[in-house]
């Protein structure tokens, strides 16, 4: 068992003498979290990787504990190479593939880095230094890497064909700040940036490397955290404490105030979009003006990042991992109900903790997710709605990333 408590499992804001807490962050390969040929067992080199022969990554699962990351073939239900050189006691947060599928970013999170894993070589080749506090990570372009610094409220912007940070984009209106970036290519040279120290929506310009304008909100108590867009309406949706602020991208004028709050995660054809309302989770329309709830779905065991599968008869479904149970529901997204639960291993729930999370990722037509406490990560085929495997890594394995198409992520495809 792993009984270490990281900013992973349990991260906490203090602004004055308020503690937020913030559930769901770090890898949902994230938010991250998205990014789609068997390989054979080979022999190990010196640096911790396979011999040549062995090399590729398309359709793997690169599972990410303290002290190895390991190759993970999801077909066969087994680790076929494993990356050790240099890496003890290690934390990982929110890893981020290229939209060529070439190399991971991951976030390293003592000392505060980003490595570089190259997915041909299936090795680590670069350390890119940043900001302290480093969170989320995010591919607006093929050309950058944006990685969230928390201790400062800015993004650094990697170059990924020379690994260093070209710009460092101050977007917290307090210079400090856990924050996330929202971008779709819909908004063209522009995003906007949550701060859960800051009551706005901040517009962010992608080109000139600045935050440009706020859009403010209500309440001035609250600050912003997750964050998706409606391509079909043009809609931006903000966390905002217990609301969630709709403000129209074209105007940047608040259009409306739901009254629900969470993680939100976007169909692949994003039409619905999931709002992981404490044990709630409620799909709304995101093709229509008024966001209207079309249905609701109760699971009472601390539902975590939702991941959809198209089934082959062209039923939507949903799947999220428990934070409080070893296992995962599979929902029916048009009828509303949970209509299958799996067993998926067990995560470390220290105590006094306020939020929990833990990554599911997709890919290949299986749900991933990591089990630290039992150091596994489990593979589950998502149209059979059955686990294939529980495959062995180490304790404390709690991030993963898809080599290959998985879709869409908080809110819209790769990026």
């Amino acid at each position: 068992m792993n009984g270490s408590i990281d900013r992973r499992r349990f991260v906490q804001v203090v602004t004055g003498s308020a503690v937020i807490g913030l559930a769901g962050c770090l890898g949902d390969g994230g938010e991250g979290d998205d990014g789609d040929d068997d390989a054979d067992q080979g022999e190990t080199g010196d640096d911790g990787t396979d011999d040549p022969e062995t090399e590729g990554s398309e359709g793997m699962v690169y599972a990410f504990a303290p002290n190895t990351i390991s190759i993970i073939d999801p077909e066969e239900g087994e680790v076929v190479d494993e990356i050790t050189d240099d890496l003890s006691d290690e934390g990982w947060g929110d890893p981020r593939i290229t939209a060529d599928y070439s190399e991971i970013y991951v976030v390293r999170e003592s000392p505060s880095q980003v490595l570089v894993i190259d997915t041909e070589a299936r090795e680590i080749v670069d350390e890119v230094d940043v900001g302290p506090g480093v969170t989320h990570m995010y591919h607006p372009n093929d050309d950058e890497m944006w990685a969230h610094s928390d201790d400062e409220g800015a993004f650094y912007v990697i170059d990924t064909d020379s690994h260093e940070v070209t710009e460092i984009v101050q977007s917290g209106l307090e210079n400090e700040g856990h924050g996330k970036l929202l971008y779709h290519e819909d908004l063209g040279t522009r995003a906007y940036a949550t701060n859960v120290n800051d009551p706005a929506a901040l517009i962010i310009d992608l080109e000139e490397y600045e935050r440009t304008d706020d859009v403010e909100l209500e309440n001035d108590e609250e600050g912003t955290h997750y964050k998706a867009y409606a391509p079909e309406t043009g809609l931006a949706y903000f966390e905002h404490g217990d609301e969630t602020a709709v403000v129209d991208s074209e105007t940047d004028e608040i259009v409306d105030t739901l009254d629900v709050a969470g993680g939100m995660y976007l169909s692949p054809d994003e039409e619905v979009m999931g709002v992981l309302d404490g044990d709630t989770i409620r799909f709304l329309d995101a093709t229509s003006e008024d966001s209207e709830e079309l249905g609701s779905v109760e699971v009472d065991d601390g539902p975590d990042a939702l991941r959809y599968h198209e089934s082959d008869d062209g039923t939507l479904y949903a799947y999220t991992a428990h934070t409080q149970t070893d296992e995962a529901s599979v929902i029916d997204v048009e009828e509303f109900e949970v209509v299958e639960t799996v067993d998926v291993g067990d995560i470390v729930r220290p105590e006094g903790a306020r939020h929990l999370h833990r990554t599911g990722i997709a890919g290949g037509g299986y749900f991933v997710t990591p089990a630290d406490d039992d150091g596994i990560v489990a593979i589950v085929d998502m149209e059979a709605q059955e686990v294939v495997d529980h495959v062995e890594v180490e304790d404390g394995v709690d991030t993963v990333q898809y080599v290959g198409d998985s879709g869409v992520g908080y809110s819209g495809q790769l990026r």
